[in-house]
Protein backbone atom coordinates (compact mmCIF):
# COMPACT_ATOMS: atom_id res chain seq x y z
CA UNK A 1 0.00 0.00 0.00
CA UNK A 2 1.24 3.47 -0.57
CA UNK A 3 -0.50 7.27 -0.31
CA UNK A 4 0.08 9.20 -3.03
CA UNK A 5 -0.49 12.88 -3.08
CA UNK A 6 -1.87 14.73 -6.43
CA UNK A 7 -3.37 17.39 -7.79
CA UNK A 8 -7.05 17.38 -6.35
CA UNK A 9 -8.57 20.24 -5.08
CA UNK A 10 -10.45 19.21 -3.04
CA UNK A 11 -19.19 4.95 23.10
CA UNK A 12 -20.43 6.94 23.41
CA UNK A 13 -20.67 8.51 26.93
CA UNK A 14 -23.23 10.98 27.18
CA UNK A 15 -20.85 14.00 28.37
CA UNK A 16 -20.03 13.80 24.85
CA UNK A 17 -23.33 14.89 23.31
CA UNK A 18 -23.39 18.75 25.15
CA UNK A 19 -20.09 19.54 23.69
CA UNK A 20 -20.91 18.31 20.10
CA UNK A 21 -23.61 20.70 19.74
CA UNK A 22 -21.44 23.19 21.55
CA UNK A 23 -18.97 23.35 18.61
CA UNK A 24 -21.66 23.42 16.07
CA UNK A 25 -22.88 26.49 17.74
CA UNK A 26 -19.55 28.43 18.30
CA UNK A 27 -19.63 30.57 15.78
CA UNK A 28 -23.00 31.94 16.22
CA UNK A 29 -23.65 36.01 16.84
CA UNK A 30 -26.81 35.79 19.39
CA UNK A 31 -25.71 35.64 23.17
CA UNK A 32 -23.90 32.17 23.05
CA UNK A 33 -25.22 30.75 26.11
CA UNK A 34 -28.91 31.80 25.26
CA UNK A 35 -28.99 29.88 22.07
CA UNK A 36 -27.02 27.15 23.78
CA UNK A 37 -29.92 26.62 26.43
CA UNK A 38 -32.53 27.07 24.12
CA UNK A 39 -31.21 24.95 21.37
CA UNK A 40 -30.68 22.16 24.35
CA UNK A 41 -33.69 22.66 25.65
CA UNK A 42 -35.51 21.81 22.23
CA UNK A 43 -33.41 19.07 21.35
CA UNK A 44 -33.81 16.94 24.76
CA UNK A 45 -37.59 17.29 24.91
CA UNK A 46 -38.04 16.44 21.14
CA UNK A 47 -35.66 13.08 22.40
CA UNK A 48 -37.92 12.76 25.53
CA UNK A 49 -40.24 12.17 23.69
CA UNK A 50 -39.33 9.59 21.63
CA UNK A 51 -38.25 7.08 24.44
CA UNK A 52 -41.70 6.23 24.67
CA UNK A 53 -42.00 5.06 21.41
CA UNK A 54 -40.25 1.59 20.30
CA UNK A 55 -37.24 1.70 17.79
CA UNK A 56 -38.84 1.12 14.49
CA UNK A 57 -37.83 -2.07 12.92
CA UNK A 58 -35.68 -1.67 9.88
CA UNK A 59 -36.18 -3.30 5.78
CA UNK A 60 -33.20 -5.59 5.45
CA UNK A 61 -32.70 -5.68 1.93
CA UNK A 62 -29.91 -7.94 1.02
CA UNK A 63 -26.12 -6.96 0.03
CA UNK A 64 -25.25 -7.77 -3.20
CA UNK A 65 -23.01 -7.11 -5.54
CA UNK A 66 -22.62 -3.49 -6.81
CA UNK A 67 -24.84 -2.05 -4.55
CA UNK A 68 -24.92 0.33 -1.31
CA UNK A 69 -26.78 -0.25 1.86
CA UNK A 70 -27.83 1.86 4.44
CA UNK A 71 -27.42 0.77 7.51
CA UNK A 72 -28.60 3.99 9.15
CA UNK A 73 -27.38 7.64 9.84
CA UNK A 74 -23.80 7.44 7.63
CA UNK A 75 -23.13 4.00 8.11
CA UNK A 76 -23.16 2.28 4.87
CA UNK A 77 -21.88 -0.95 3.22
CA UNK A 78 -20.65 -0.15 -0.18
CA UNK A 79 -20.05 -3.10 -2.23
CA UNK A 80 -18.33 -3.56 -5.73
CA UNK A 81 -17.63 -6.59 -7.25
CA UNK A 82 -17.28 -7.75 -4.30
CA UNK A 83 -15.26 -5.54 -2.15
CA UNK A 84 -17.15 -4.88 0.71
CA UNK A 85 -16.33 -0.67 2.52
CA UNK A 86 -18.11 0.02 5.97
CA UNK A 87 -18.33 4.02 6.17
CA UNK A 88 -19.21 5.33 9.79
CA UNK A 89 -20.05 2.43 11.87
CA UNK A 90 -22.66 3.68 14.47
CA UNK A 91 -25.45 1.31 15.98
CA UNK A 92 -27.08 2.27 19.19
CA UNK A 93 -27.81 5.60 20.77
CA UNK A 94 -25.59 8.56 20.93
CA UNK A 95 -25.42 9.25 24.86
CA UNK A 96 -29.00 10.15 25.87
CA UNK A 97 -29.97 10.59 22.41
CA UNK A 98 -31.61 7.59 21.46
CA UNK A 99 -31.34 5.87 17.90
CA UNK A 100 -35.15 6.05 16.56
CA UNK A 101 -34.43 2.62 14.13
CA UNK A 102 -32.60 -0.59 14.56
CA UNK A 103 -29.28 -0.92 12.59
CA UNK A 104 -30.37 -2.99 9.43
CA UNK A 105 -28.17 -5.59 10.38
CA UNK A 106 -25.74 -6.33 12.95
CA UNK A 107 -22.06 -5.12 11.03
CA UNK A 108 -19.91 -8.12 12.74
CA UNK A 109 -21.75 -10.16 10.45
CA UNK A 110 -20.26 -8.66 7.65
CA UNK A 111 -17.05 -9.81 6.44
CA UNK A 112 -15.70 -5.98 5.44
CA UNK A 113 -12.42 -5.36 3.06
CA UNK A 114 -12.03 -1.56 4.36
CA UNK A 115 -13.37 0.51 6.76
CA UNK A 116 -13.78 4.55 6.00
CA UNK A 117 -13.91 7.05 9.19
CA UNK A 118 -14.96 10.34 7.82
CA UNK A 119 -14.60 12.43 10.75
CA UNK A 120 -13.86 12.37 14.84
CA UNK A 121 -18.01 13.40 15.39
CA UNK A 122 -19.57 10.66 17.72
CA UNK A 123 -22.15 10.27 15.50
CA UNK A 124 -19.36 8.98 12.67
CA UNK A 125 -16.82 7.67 14.81
CA UNK A 126 -17.99 5.23 17.81
CA UNK A 127 -15.11 3.47 19.30
CA UNK A 128 -17.75 1.03 20.99
CA UNK A 129 -18.96 -0.10 17.52
CA UNK A 130 -15.10 -0.30 16.36
CA UNK A 131 -14.23 -2.40 18.89
CA UNK A 132 -16.60 -4.97 17.79
CA UNK A 133 -14.99 -5.04 14.52
CA UNK A 134 -11.90 -6.86 12.86
CA UNK A 135 -8.87 -5.10 13.82
CA UNK A 136 -6.60 -6.55 10.48
CA UNK A 137 -9.61 -4.91 8.33
CA UNK A 138 -7.57 -1.54 6.43
CA UNK A 139 -9.16 1.60 8.42
CA UNK A 140 -8.95 4.94 6.30
CA UNK A 141 -9.13 7.79 9.04
CA UNK A 142 -8.51 11.09 8.69
CA UNK A 143 -5.30 13.24 11.00
CA UNK A 144 -6.03 12.62 14.42
CA UNK A 145 -7.76 9.33 14.69
CA UNK A 146 -5.11 6.80 14.51
CA UNK A 147 -3.03 7.23 17.73
CA UNK A 148 -6.71 6.52 19.90
CA UNK A 149 -7.57 3.45 17.24
CA UNK A 150 -4.36 2.10 17.74
CA UNK A 151 -4.73 2.15 21.42
CA UNK A 152 -7.53 0.16 20.56
CA UNK A 153 -6.05 -2.37 18.79
CA UNK A 154 -6.24 -1.40 15.30
CA UNK A 155 -3.49 -3.00 12.88
CA UNK A 156 -3.87 -1.64 9.46
CA UNK A 157 -4.33 2.16 10.02
CA UNK A 158 -4.02 4.23 7.22
CA UNK A 159 -4.22 8.33 7.57
CA UNK A 160 -5.58 10.64 4.45
CA UNK A 161 -5.33 14.44 3.90
CA UNK A 162 -7.36 15.87 1.46
CA UNK A 163 -5.81 14.99 -1.73
CA UNK A 164 -4.00 12.02 -0.64
CA UNK A 165 -5.07 8.41 -1.69
CA UNK A 166 -4.66 5.10 -0.40
CA UNK A 167 -4.25 2.61 -3.26
CA UNK A 168 -3.70 -0.95 -3.28
CA UNK A 169 -3.65 -4.12 -5.53
CA UNK A 170 -7.62 -4.39 -5.71
CA UNK A 171 -9.03 -0.42 -5.31
CA UNK A 172 -8.12 3.12 -4.95
CA UNK A 173 -9.10 5.70 -1.96
CA UNK A 174 -9.26 9.32 -2.48
CA UNK A 175 -10.09 11.86 0.21
CA UNK A 176 -11.65 14.98 -0.50
CA UNK A 177 -11.64 18.05 1.49
CA UNK A 178 -15.38 18.37 3.42
CA UNK A 179 -17.06 21.39 4.77
CA UNK A 180 -17.16 20.64 8.16
CA UNK A 181 -14.92 20.69 11.23
CA UNK A 182 -14.65 17.31 12.50
CA UNK A 183 -13.05 18.02 15.96
CA UNK A 184 -14.52 15.28 18.54
CA UNK A 185 -14.17 18.44 21.23
CA UNK A 186 -14.43 22.38 20.87
CA UNK A 187 -10.74 23.42 20.45
CA UNK A 188 -9.18 20.70 20.89
CA UNK A 189 -7.09 18.24 18.16
CA UNK A 190 -7.01 18.24 14.11
CA UNK A 191 -10.35 19.35 12.66
CA UNK A 192 -10.06 17.77 9.47
CA UNK A 193 -12.93 15.91 8.02
CA UNK A 194 -13.04 13.44 5.03
CA UNK A 195 -14.92 12.71 1.89
CA UNK A 196 -14.20 9.63 -0.13
CA UNK A 197 -13.90 8.81 -3.45
CA UNK A 198 -13.90 4.77 -3.72
CA UNK A 199 -13.29 3.17 -6.96
CA UNK A 200 -12.79 -0.77 -8.00
CA UNK A 201 -12.55 -1.46 -11.63
CA UNK A 202 -15.31 0.62 -13.09
CA UNK A 203 -16.83 1.65 -10.49
CA UNK A 204 -16.60 4.90 -8.43
CA UNK A 205 -18.85 5.95 -5.78
CA UNK A 206 -18.43 9.20 -3.90
CA UNK A 207 -19.00 8.95 0.03
CA UNK A 208 -19.37 12.42 1.17
CA UNK A 209 -19.76 12.17 5.06
CA UNK A 210 -20.58 15.50 6.64
CA UNK A 211 -20.24 18.63 4.81
CA UNK A 212 -22.18 22.34 4.55
CA UNK A 213 -22.17 23.39 1.00
CA UNK A 214 -19.02 23.29 -1.00
CA UNK A 215 -18.34 23.52 -4.62
CA UNK A 216 -15.45 21.00 -4.33
CA UNK A 217 -16.78 18.07 -5.51
CA UNK A 218 -17.66 19.79 -8.82
CA UNK A 219 -16.78 17.64 -11.79
CA UNK A 220 -16.60 14.42 -10.62
CA UNK A 221 -17.62 11.71 -12.66
CA UNK A 222 -19.23 8.93 -10.36
CA UNK A 223 -21.53 5.77 -10.26
CA UNK A 224 -23.38 7.55 -7.23
CA UNK A 225 -22.92 10.03 -4.61
CA UNK A 226 -23.81 8.94 -0.81
CA UNK A 227 -24.70 12.50 0.54
CA UNK A 228 -25.98 13.93 3.67
CA UNK A 229 -29.02 15.77 3.94
CA UNK A 230 -30.02 16.36 7.72
CA UNK A 231 -29.13 18.42 10.61
CA UNK A 232 -29.20 21.59 8.69
CA UNK A 233 -31.39 23.62 11.46
CA UNK A 234 -31.03 26.24 13.14
CA UNK A 235 -30.29 28.19 10.19
CA UNK A 236 -26.71 28.15 11.85
CA UNK A 237 -26.19 24.48 11.18
CA UNK A 238 -25.50 25.47 7.43
CA UNK A 239 -21.91 26.43 8.38
CA UNK A 240 -21.41 22.95 9.10
CA UNK A 241 -24.20 20.99 7.28
CA UNK A 242 -25.76 21.18 4.41
CA UNK A 243 -29.79 21.46 3.71
CA UNK A 244 -31.28 19.21 1.19
CA UNK A 245 -31.29 21.33 -1.51
CA UNK A 246 -27.93 22.39 -1.35
CA UNK A 247 -27.35 18.40 -0.99
CA UNK A 248 -28.89 18.06 -4.20
CA UNK A 249 -26.85 21.44 -5.92
CA UNK A 250 -23.51 19.46 -5.03
CA UNK A 251 -24.92 16.31 -7.02
CA UNK A 252 -25.67 18.68 -9.80
CA UNK A 253 -22.43 20.07 -10.05
CA UNK A 254 -21.02 16.00 -10.62
CA UNK A 255 -21.73 13.71 -13.59
CA UNK A 256 -23.06 11.00 -11.44
CA UNK A 257 -25.36 8.27 -12.11
CA UNK A 258 -27.65 8.53 -8.44
CA UNK A 259 -27.46 10.41 -5.62
CA UNK A 260 -28.42 7.83 -1.80
CA UNK A 261 -29.21 10.55 1.00
CA UNK A 262 -28.38 9.84 4.25
CA UNK A 263 -27.20 11.54 7.73
CA UNK A 264 -31.23 11.35 8.84
CA UNK A 265 -34.26 9.24 9.37
CA UNK A 266 -31.66 7.58 12.54
CA UNK A 267 -31.39 10.30 15.32
CA UNK A 268 -32.74 13.74 16.35
CA UNK A 269 -29.73 15.66 16.11
CA UNK A 270 -31.07 19.13 15.25
CA UNK A 271 -34.84 20.94 14.97
CA UNK A 272 -35.27 19.69 11.36
CA UNK A 273 -37.67 17.17 10.35
CA UNK A 274 -37.17 14.11 8.58
CA UNK A 275 -40.06 14.14 6.99
CA UNK A 276 -40.00 17.44 5.88
CA UNK A 277 -36.47 16.23 4.31
CA UNK A 278 -37.84 13.46 2.63
CA UNK A 279 -40.83 16.06 0.90
CA UNK A 280 -38.06 18.19 0.08
CA UNK A 281 -36.47 16.08 -1.52
CA UNK A 282 -39.51 14.72 -3.19
CA UNK A 283 -40.61 17.73 -4.59
CA UNK A 284 -37.45 18.20 -6.77
CA UNK A 285 -38.66 15.40 -8.71
CA UNK A 286 -35.46 13.78 -9.87
CA UNK A 287 -35.47 10.12 -10.45
CA UNK A 288 -31.87 10.61 -9.79
CA UNK A 289 -32.83 10.67 -6.12
CA UNK A 290 -33.29 7.08 -4.51
CA UNK A 291 -34.93 7.78 -1.49
CA UNK A 292 -34.86 4.88 0.55
CA UNK A 293 -35.36 3.71 4.25
CA UNK A 294 -33.07 2.86 6.72
CA UNK A 295 -32.19 -1.02 5.31
CA UNK A 296 -32.79 -0.11 1.99
CA UNK A 297 -30.07 -1.30 -1.00
CA UNK A 298 -29.69 0.87 -3.98
CA UNK A 299 -27.84 -1.03 -7.05
CA UNK A 300 -25.05 0.68 -8.60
Amino acid sequence: MKIIKNNIKIKSKGNEVPLLFILELITMKKPRIIKIFGYMYELNKRNLKVYRVPKRIPKVDPIVENSIHWVGHATTVINMYGKVFLTDPVEGNLGHLKRLVNPSIDLTDISLDYILISHGHMDHLNYKVLSRLNKKTPIIVPKGIKNMLRFRGFKNIHTLSAGQIYRDKAITITAVEANHVGRRYPGLGFGDSNSYIIQHRDKKVLFAGDTAFTDIYKGLTLNAAIMPVGCYKPDEFTKMHCTPKESYQMFKMMDSGIMVPIHYKTYILAQDEDEETEKTLKAIDDKKIKIIDVGGTVKI
